[in-house]
């Protein structure tokens, strides 16, 4: 769901029938949007999530059976559409390639520089070509609402404490119930800007 935009992406060279995406993140687009691809014929066998107007088929009292009406009961976002198609403009003016490699290198200074402080754990595999740009660590002896609150509060940088909606992940990698602290450098992330969250993280861990 988050790999569209992050990542280059062939539906028909990965034989993919369904790909949900996600809007407000890699493709830059509002909350609340999103999309569903489906491969030609899958939609024979692909019930419907909810029914309601479409504004195609008002006489009729059963759902369309056509695309895209099949699948789009009640009011478009229409306001949140025309942000999606604004990021997504975005995305392939610049290239899916210029900017994952960008937030490779973001990426991969963020890892490294969390791996050289004390006291520091750092989550994953250390593969960086085989993630989104999304880098989960811990502080030994404080918990990640509390590294959240200080990093906000004394150094003014945000992150995502806790579960991330993924607590079956959680679970498998033994951070359960508290979780994780999660940073996530994005295209426009300036190179100075990982240095000053590394310095904040630095500082916490070295206060304990």
């Amino acid at each position: 769901a988050q790999m569209a935009g992050a990542f280059p992406l062939d539906v028909e060279a990965a034989h993919i029938d369904l790909l949900a995406i996600t809007g407000h993140k890699s493709l830059f687009g509002p909350q609340g949007t999103g999309g569903l691809w489906i491969r030609k014929g899958v939609e024979a066998v692909l019930e419907p999530l909810m029914r309601g107007g479409t504004g195609s088929r008002s006489e009729s009292e059963f759902q369309p059976d056509f695309l895209p009406d099949k699948y789009e009961s009640g009011t478009p976002n229409t306001a949140g559409l025309a942000g999606l198609e604004a990021g997504v403009t975005f995305v392939l003016s610049e290239g899916v390639e210029t900017i994952r490699a960008r937030e490779e290198y973001l990426t991969r200074l963020l890892i490294e520089g969390l791996q050289s402080i004390p006291g520091v754990t750092v989550y994953g595999t250390g593969e960086v070509a085989r993630q989104t740009a999304a880098v989960s660590f811990n502080i030994g002896g404080v918990t990640p609402s509390e590294v959240a609150v200080r990093l906000e509060d004394e150094h003014d940088v945000l992150c995502r404490p806790g579960l991330q909606c993924a607590p079956v992940a959680h679970r498998t990698i033994g951070t359960f119930p508290l979780g994780t602290v999660r940073l996530s450098p994005g295209y426009f992330t300036r190179d100075d800007e990982i240095e000053r969250a590394l310095e904040a993280v630095a500082a916490i861990a070295e206060a304990r």
